[in-house]
């Protein structure tokens, strides 16, 4: 027994792969071709952006060293913070790091200005700026959250920067926003370099996506109104939809200026969502067929949206001179959890000075350094606290590389080919694991951080203590950040679940007031958005619980949307006066007592369609709509909705 667990190597790393396969690869250990399938089978566009990406970094540090700037190796680390699959992703985020650079250099300066011999007021002062930064964050979207935060870590670079020679701290702010304009730029040619015919693959690409996503919801449409899609079905076609959404800026932008190819693209969407949301609420009208198979032939009401959503597909793919359209998708701003990640993120600030106070650490404003750099890239993240173990474990991976560099190779190194070489290699190696999921979070903290570690100087001796004290600060402020995560008012799926319920309750009280404003694409984008959310990190929720909770959320979403309908058409001037005050009434009670006021609804549609009789078609046709409005909100009610 003893021979066969020393042939097989179980008695050293178990059969799940023991502590270390746990903690490199995150779970028990599969075949080493499957694990490493990113490195050994890329695609064509993985190298592409590898290489891109790797002769950028590379090229940056070069032109940093020919400029003799102090820390060259921070240029590199810009590349890969600004480097993305796309070019529109690319210069979105090259632009909100630009403009947040220049702002935090200002706020790090005037820091070390305003408090130059107060250590406490300093450090209390920094930790609530960059709580503001985070917390702020919360409520924008997409790389504009990701330029606020960058405001506030390097406002803590150059401030902890300059602690020990305040009077330097103007050149010290201007050295760092050098290194990030000249990695920014440097991406960006490579980028221009490797991406011919931009406008053209970028237009294509969006067509590509809106189509697809078309095509999927006609699918998905017409077994929700047979009865054949379930929640699990709505929920993956909601999350496509939302996730086709997030990057049309990124097409746009690749598309050129002085064009509404966004505009058209969202609108498009923010049909199909409604096409969705309308089918199943029209799928409660129909008779129920246990085992019925055949196809339900759609109903007319839903060819409407499709035209709309083809209209604005076609507007995109041949944009008409004089242009003006404008449409914009809303997402739900979450306060509570701004709240959160501000306090954490201060709190983190706070204790990590505290740390340095008490221990007096050599190496602690670097700490301090990477701790502010650390919560600002994992701040405007849904789940730190998921993001957070893939971050440390890639750090894990970036020091033992930079060890391997530091010690072996870059002392051998005599000329910048060699140095380009060199560096090549494991860039690209890193570049190949960002496109893919399963280590795209590994290589998140690896490409960025690993230039850091290895230090690249001109003139500047190696020294392994200043090796040993940089890579210890940064992996102890790296495991810090996931601590401060895990224990300062950690994310829970769960809390945020019950959070989003109370949040849909109250949201579809106030629809049918009569001074709200909230349209039916706005109550839908911010519904499917809050849901994707929640299914994006409630792996761990039971599938039960899961699949009634998704399930809730879309009944809101249908009546949501008869209750936007009912609201204007008590406003429509044409409709008789004692049309108009049924359905009012109606509201007031929806206001007032919220899904319970269905009990109400089929005494209301009685009234609407005994106004129906004498009057013009137009009118007949406008009650009959709201009367099927009613129809299906009481067909809602003995779901229990929320």
């Amino acid at each position: 027994m003893r021979r066969d667990n020393v042939m097989t190597g179980q008695s050293m790393v178990g059969p799940d792969g023991g502590l270390l396969g746990r903690l490199f690869f995150g779970g028990p250990r599969a075949s080493w071709r499957s694990k490493l399938s990113w490195l050994l089978e890329p695609s064509a566009m993985d190298v592409i952006f590898a290489v891109r990406s790797s002769l950028a970094a590379v090229l940056s540090l070069l032109i940093a060293m020919g400029m003799e700037l102090d820390s060259p190796q921070w240029a590199p680390l810009t590349v890969w913070v600004v480097a993305q699959s796309s070019r529109g992703e690319s210069l979105s985020k090259a632009r909100w790091r630009i403009a947040g650079t220049v702002l935090g250099c200002c706020i790090g300066v005037a820091l070390i200005a305003a408090f130059p011999q107060a250590s406490a007021l300093f450090f209390c002062c920094l930790a609530v700026w960059i709580g503001l930064c985070c917390g702020g964050a919360t409520f924008l979207e997409s790389y504009r959250a990701y330029g606020l935060v960058l405001t506030g870590f390097t406002s803590a670079i150059v401030a902890t920067g300059a602690i020990a020679q305040p009077d330097e701290v103007f050149d010290i702010a201007i050295a760092r926003g050098t290194y990030i304009i000249l990695g920014v730029v440097c991406e960006a040619l490579l980028a221009v370099l490797f991406m011919p015919t931009l406008q053209t693959q970028a237009r294509k690409r969006l067509l590509d996506r809106l189509n697809g996503a078309f095509q999927t919801v006609r699918h998905v449409v017409s077994d929700l109104v047979s009865g054949r899609a379930d929640a699990q079905t709505q929920g993956q076609v909601l999350t496509d939809l939302m996730a086709a959404n997030a990057r049309i800026e990124f097409d746009a932008l690749e598309m050129g200026p002085r064009t509404h190819a966004a505009d058209h693209a969202h609108a498009a969407l923010a049909a199909m969502i409604m096409v969705l949301a309308r089918a199943r609420g029209m799928a409660l009208l129909e008779p129920k067929n246990e085992g019925a198979q055949a196809d339900v032939p759609l109903p007319a009401s839903l060819y409407a949206d499709y035209d709309i959503a083809r209209q604005h597909i076609e507007a995109c793919a041949h944009p008409k001179r004089g242009d003006r359209f404008r449409f914009k998708m809303t997402s739900r701003r979450h306060a509570l959890e701004a709240v959160e990640n501000g306090i954490r993120s201060c709190v983190g600030i706070l204790a990590g000075w505290l740390v340095w106070e008490v221990t007096g650490w050599p190496a602690g404003a670097g700490f301090i350094s990477f701790v502010a750099l650390v919560y600002g890239l994992l701040a405007t993240r849904e789940n730190p606290i998921v993001a957070s173990t893939p971050f440390l474990k890639g750090a894990l991976w970036c020091a033992f590389a930079a060890a391997i560099y530091a010690f072996w190779i870059m002392p051998a190194v005599t000329a910048p080919e060699v140095l380009v070489v060199m560096l090549m290699i494991v860039m690209t190696i890193g570049g190949l694991a960002a496109r893919k999921p399963a280590t795209a979070g590994y290589a998140f903290s690896f490409n960025m951080f690993l230039p850091v570690l290895i230090g690249p100087g001109n003139q500047s001796r190696f020294s392994e203590e200043a090796f040993f004290n940089n890579a210890m600060a940064f992996l102890v402020a790296v495991a810090f950040v996931c601590w401060t995560y895990r224990l300062v008012l950690p994310f829970r799926v769960d809390s945020h679940m019950r959070r989003t319920a109370r949040w849909v309750e109250r949201r579809l009280k106030a629809l049918g007031a009569p001074g709200s404003r909230v349209t039916v694409h706005q109550w839908l984008a911010e519904s499917a958005s809050s849901l994707v959310r929640i299914l994006r990190n409630a792996q761990g929720v039971p599938q039960p619980v899961r699949l009634a909770y998704m399930q809730t959320q879309f009944r809101a979403m249908t009546m949501g949307m008869h209750i936007v309908f009912l609201r204007d058409v008590a406003k429509d001037p044409v409709l008789p006066l004692s049309a108009r005050r049924g359905i009012q009434v109606f509201l007031r009670k929806w206001v007032q007592t919220g899904t319970d006021a269905t009990a109400w609804a089929g005494m209301t549609e009685g009234w609407l369609l005994r106004q129906m009789q004498g009057k013009p078609f137009e009118v007949q046709e406008t009650l009959q709509k709201a009367a099927i409005s009613l129809r299906i909100l009481a067909a809602e009610r003995p779901q229990d909705v929320l």
